[in-house]
């Protein structure tokens, strides 16, 4: 424990200290001598002051000392200041979808928990989730249920909580040092990130991990497509590579096979680009592109994820969900003739119709640069711990229990003051 205005203690041992000189300085009768004229004295008590070497009253000095002693404690701000560790840290685990490969980043976490420092524990992705103390829990944290496994990590988020818990950790701690075990990626920045790093007053240990493949760059076509195609233009520089994951595009019903293919992880397009259907002056939108031309239109029915609407509101493109794939149905077709296939918003539409899965698609962005790197990394060693604490100090509860005593002191010398007038009466 400590005091925070260790002022108030002098002060209250200088008041001590002249209660006990007061006391010293004793009021006593003067002794009575029998004289002829004591019939002239009026008949008063008559009290002198003198210097004693020995106080009298010592209950009621004892009672004034304490008063004043319990009070200056009281008003020092006695802090509760526990025991120290020389060394501690905090660790940030990515367990966001820019992280490749999340038992390696398991395996990392336990090799530098495993030198016996004290370690808190933070795994993050849009979130954070305290793991605690040790690493019985980190598996389970790092195992992201399947609705959460396209997460983009924000490194603000990560290091917004590891300077709460910086603050905490350094309470107990001479210095405090900061790990991050990620990839690193470029979704995982955002503006605040600088200024909220700025925040940790000391370095940053960075643990690079494998970065996932980033699943914005658009999926692998089974089968080429050519020029001529009127899908050709937007699909021309698509690579072609049958490996799962991959777009196969049906121009016609579906086959078994096709709903395998989709069991398994691709994606199966149906759409008949060019077909018997009447083209009339129309508009689809998807997203932010819009197209109106002459085109031919299927009605299609309710179920599924709309991916792009007509002008009325009716589905254009539907995504269902089938096994580890899906399958999209298209309800549009393009006319032979015409540079709508060169269209800029065209092409984009194209290309989100035969873009990877809803539920698989994750943007993460590329792994940073090392200036980038350097900049996250920056200060020199730990972080004290006191800076971390900020003078957060936990009041002691013994602060109350001594203004109570300097109040049950402060009732007892009245009475003992009143109960010596009423002998001196």
């Amino acid at each position: 424990m400590t005091f925070l205005a260790p002022w108030a203690l002098l002060a209250g041992s200088l008041a001590a200290a002249g209660l006990v000189v007061l006391h010293l300085v004793a009021r006593q009768r003067p002794a009575a001598y029998p004289l002829p004229t004591a019939r002239f004295v009026p008949d008063r008590r008559t009290l002198v002051s003198r210097a004693s070497r020995r106080p009298h009253d010592l209950l009621l000095l004892a009672l004034r000392v304490i008063l004043v002693l319990s009070a200056a404690a009281a008003f020092a701000r006695p802090v509760l200041a526990p025991r120290r560790a020389p060394r501690a840290r905090v660790l940030l685990v990515d367990g966001s979808a820019a992280t490749a490969d999340r038992a390696d980043a398991v395996r990392r976490a336990r090799e530098i928990i495993a030198d016996g420092i004290p370690t808190q524990l933070l795994v993050f992705d849009s979130t954070v989730t305290r793991v605690g103390a040790a690493d019985a829990a980190l598996d389970s944290a790092m195992r992201a249920p399947a609705g959460e496994r396209n997460a983009v990590g924000s490194l603000s988020t990560a290091l917004a909580a590891a300077r709460r818990m910086g603050a905490e950790v350094g309470r107990g701690a001479d210095s405090v040092e900061l790990v991050l075990l990620s990839p690193v990626t470029g979704g995982e920045l955002d503006e605040a990130t600088d200024s909220i790093r700025a925040t940790w007053p000391g370095a940053l240990t960075l643990v690079r991990l494998g970065a996932t493949v980033d699943s914005a760059t658009l999926p692998s076509l089974e089968h080429p497509v050519t020029d001529a195609d009127v899908l050709g233009p937007a699909l021309h520089e698509r690579v072609v590579k049958a490996a799962p994951g991959a777009v196969r595009l049906v121009r016609g019903p579906l086959a078994a096979e096709d709903s395998a293919f989709a069991r398994r992880g691709g994606v199966v397009v149906r759409w008949d680009s060019i077909g018997a259907r009447p083209l009339a002056p129309s508009a689809i939108a998807m997203g932010d592109d819009v197209i109106v031309a002459a085109l031919g239109r299927d009605t299609l029915k309710v179920g599924g994820t709309v991916l792009a609407r007509w002008a009325d509101g009716a589905p254009a493109a539907l995504e269902n969900v089938v096994g580890e794939g899906c399958v999209r149905t298209i309800g549009l077709s393009v006319p032979v003739a015409g540079d709508l296939p060169l269209d800029p918003s065209f092409q984009r539409i194209v290309n989100g119709l035969t873009d990877a899965c809803l539920r698989s698609r994750v943007s993460v962005g590329a792994a940073v640069d090392s200036a980038r790197v350097a900049g996250l990394a920056m200060g020199a060693g730990a972080a004290s711990g006191s800076a971390l604490a900020n003078g957060d100090e936990r009041p002691a509860p013994i602060a109350a229990w001594l203004l109570a005593l300097a109040l049950a002191c402060a009732l007892g010398e009245l009475l003992l003051r009143r109960r010596g007038e009423q002998e001196a009466a």
